[in-house]
């Protein structure tokens, strides 16, 4: 019996393996639903491969482990600080007294909080505990906390309790994470449940702002979570390539260069 288990494990991991690289990303229950087992069956095959460096697990399944997965928000705080501040400073400067601004989880949108000059009105809400931290100093910014459960993954609030939140709310801007942004596949995210807080912030933002890094322009994780036409507004490194800002501009985003080194 030992042997014929072993069997039906080792089926189950390679059709998972096939799916991931067509797909890019599995769900737990409709694993569970073409095999016949248990979801708790299904996420310890899922812990398994992870394990092994083949996938990534995460809300609800897993995703392929795709070179541009950058690791954990604290992980994410020492890759490229200075050019996040650059970036940051220029897209500051997109904020007008008196908005209402959604901000999302992510490294340079930490550093965007902290460039938010004093003395600017404005009302704030925001799931990442990096972007309240670096504003609850800030007396001239109405600060909103959107609660969830915690995830150290993004380093923000997520699930249902977010999105009842931003549901609640109108924002002029949202200066949104994007883990990665391409003129195709526009922004997408590589984990489901931060993708549905950032979907709900877009349907609930009358602009969008994307600050990023040049590595993360042109690829696309598994997750979408807004075309490529949504975007008004995208800060960019002075090294970035032309031929996807061309395309950006073509769509309608305004680019804006943050300053070289």
């Amino acid at each position: 019996m030992g042997t014929n288990v072993q069997v039906l494990t080792e089926e189950r991991h390679a059709f998972i393996r096939g799916r991931l690289a067509a797909e890019g990303k599995v769900l737990a229950s409709e694993l569970a639903a073409r095999f016949g087992v248990s979801e708790d069956t299904v996420r310890r095959d899922l812990r398994e491969l992870a394990k092994a460096g083949e996938c990534r697990k995460v809300y609800g399944g897993a995703v392929v482990m795709a070179a541009t997965y950058p690791g954990p928000a604290s992980a994410r705080e020492a890759f490229a600080p200075q050019a996040k501040a650059r970036l940051a400073a220029t897209a500051a400067k997109l904020v007008a007294p008196g908005q209402t601004i959604f901000l999302d989880v992510g490294t340079t949108n930490a550093a965007i909080a902290r460039a938010i000059p004093q003395g600017v009105e404005l009302t704030v809400a925001t799931n990442s505990l990096a972007v309240a931290s670096a504003l609850a100093g800030n007396g001239s910014i109405d600060l909103i906390v959107l609660g969830g459960a915690f995830d150290r993954e993004s380093g923000g609030c997520l699930g249902g309790d977010a999105l009842q939140a931003i549901a609640q709310l109108s924002a002029d801007l949202l200066f949104l994470g994007a883990c990665g942004i391409d003129a195709t596949r526009g922004v997408t995210a590589f984990d489901q449940a931060d993708a549905e807080v950032k979907r709900a912030m877009v349907r609930n933002s009358g602009g969008i702002v994307v600050a990023t890094t040049s590595d993360k322009l042109a690829t696309a994780a598994p997750f979408r979570v807004a075309a490529p036409e949504a975007v008004t507004h995208l800060v960019v490194e002075a090294d970035a390539p032309s031929r996807v800002l061309a395309a950006f501009r073509r769509l309608g985003a305004k680019v804006h260069f943050a300053p070289g080194e």
